[in-house]
């Protein structure tokens, strides 16, 4: 009897964060064969970038920013839909005795220095007379900031949801947000660039399950939301109220923003770019910005 050889199975990451739920709700629900995916929820962004780079993961859910740094570093990748947007998602959190952005000089502000926090903190500083000498900036990734909030030795974190539901419960004060950011935070798919074509077929099918169990949740909320979050140990009312601090893209849309010459997803990579460099971000990128694009698997998982 011949045998078929065996196939590792694709691995798909994200950090928390609520549109990214949907991931895990299908493998949940039995849309994806436990066979041929993998699922992985890392603990903070950062993890999810040295994850991809080092090919340990072959799918990921990554902000724009995150994208562009991966891009960098001469990492081959393909952007094959658009997730979301954050719309106060993203937030600078401070104790209750902090009324105002004013107020956080000569304290102590925790972020994730990989990830969107980065662009908060620069607009902190933008809005401000504040700089890295009159605040002390401190590393804290997205699975430290309850127990760093807790513990008090930090004054302000920047933090996703949904643990900004959970900062928001323990009585912080929320400073500023992503809605108040020139160029939005979008959260996209990426595949390794190596297997975009290899594995077309499986990739689609994953995200026409992702899309498929949105689709779920819209129908079906209570349920949804009581299994995404036993799944993450929290409340379900806290889920719902992160979920709409962000605007969903429904696949014809994230077609849409990933089609024409430039695309729209190509336009707002290059003003991001643009920004992180002038920053000192980002360093030099050599890749045409439009080869990072590929339709073809949403197109699929759409269609087919």
């Amino acid at each position: 009897m011949s045998c078929t050889p065996y196939q590792k199975p694709l691995t798909i990451g994200a950090a928390p964060w609520p549109n990214f739920e949907f991931a895990f709700l299908a493998n949940e629900l039995g849309y994806l064969d436990k066979e041929q995916y993998s699922l992985l929820e890392l603990t903070s962004s950062t993890s999810v970038i040295q994850a991809f780079q080092t090919a340990k993961l072959d799918v990921a859910f990554l902000s724009l920013d995150e994208v562009l740094t991966l891009v960098a570093l001469g990492i081959d990748l393909k952007i094959i839909s658009v997730i979301d947007r954050s719309k106060g998602g993203d937030a600078l959190m401070a104790r209750p005795e902090i009324k105002t952005l004013e107020d956080l000089k000569w304290h102590s502000i925790g972020y994730e220095n990989k990830a969107s926090g980065a662009l908060l903190l620069d607009e902190v500083f933008t809005l401000t007379d504040l700089n890295n000498q009159t605040v002390q900036l401190h590393e804290v990734k997205q699975n430290e900031v309850k127990d760093a909030y807790l513990k008090g030795n930090i004054d302000a974190l920047i933090v996703r949801e949904p643990v900004k539901q959970q900062l928001l419960a323990l009585g912080a004060r929320e400073l500023i947000n992503s809605s108040a950011l020139g160029l939005p935070i979008i959260n996209v798919l990426v595949v390794r660039g190596d297997l975009y074509q290899e594995k077309e077929q499986q990739i689609a099918h994953f995200l026409s399950s992702y899309y498929r169990a949105h689709l779920f949740y819209e129908k079906n909320p209570a349920e949804a939301l009581t299994s995404m979050s036993v799944r993450l140990q929290l409340y379900p009312y806290f889920l719902e109220k992160a979920i709409l601090n962000s605007q969903f893209i429904n696949p014809k849309q994230a077609l849409m923003r990933l089609s024409g010459t430039p695309s729209n997803i190509e336009l707002q990579a290059e003003q991001l770019s643009i920004l992180m460099s002038e920053k000192r971000m980002l360093g030099q990128i050599q890749t045409d910005l439009s080869s990072l694009i590929s339709t073809r698997i949403l197109e699929r998982a759409i269609y087919e």
